[in-house]
């Protein structure tokens, strides 16, 4: 285990926990997929690379006490999530990649006082961060795949965010 998978355990074991939210809502972006995409609804499975990261996640999070795996419609996110819901023994829950509003209320009220995980797109990462309390706009280029986001709610402010790479 490399000294940054420790590091997002351990703030993850240590967060505060505000009334009613998650201990943390981790964010992933989905992995490197196979071909092109035409459009955004153009479905894919990954491609080695891509499978390789999904691995990787799922030895990174692990032990981090995840209750639920939310992953969009699309076979790329279900495939990036399938190693660790394998591992932690989960069915990810599918929602609407366009819903962020919906998906947010699922967290807050079927979740709270849990970690969850959702893993989703380089366009709707920024928008859920934002939805989350995230005071800054995050941008991710369709080539970066390594972004991994630890948000840790905070009832007197702004979540605390960690950005880490799965790289």
């Amino acid at each position: 285990m490399r000294w940054r998978d420790v590091l997002a355990i351990g703030v993850l074991a240590c967060a505060p926990v505000a009334a009613s939210a998650q201990l943390a809502v981790i964010l992933v972006r989905h992995a490197e997929f196979q071909g092109e995409p035409l459009t955004p609804q153009t479905d894919l499975p990954l491609n080695k690379a891509g499978e390789a990261r999904a691995k990787r996640l799922a030895a990174m999070f692990k032990n981090a006490g995840i209750a639920q795996i939310y992953v969009t419609e699309y076979l790329r996110t279900a495939r990036t999530a399938e190693p660790l819901a394998r591992r932690i023994g989960r069915q990810p829950v599918v929602v609407p990649r366009a819903d962020v509003a919906a998906l947010i209320a699922r967290l807050r009220a079927v979740h709270p006082q849990q970690r969850v995980m959702v893993v989703g797109h380089n366009d709707t990462l920024p928008d859920i961060l934002s939805a989350l309390g995230h005071p800054k706009h995050i941008q991710i280029t369709p080539s970066d795949y390594g972004n991994v986001f630890i948000v840790v709610p905070n009832a007197k402010g702004p979540p605390a965010v960690m950005r880490l790479r799965s790289d």
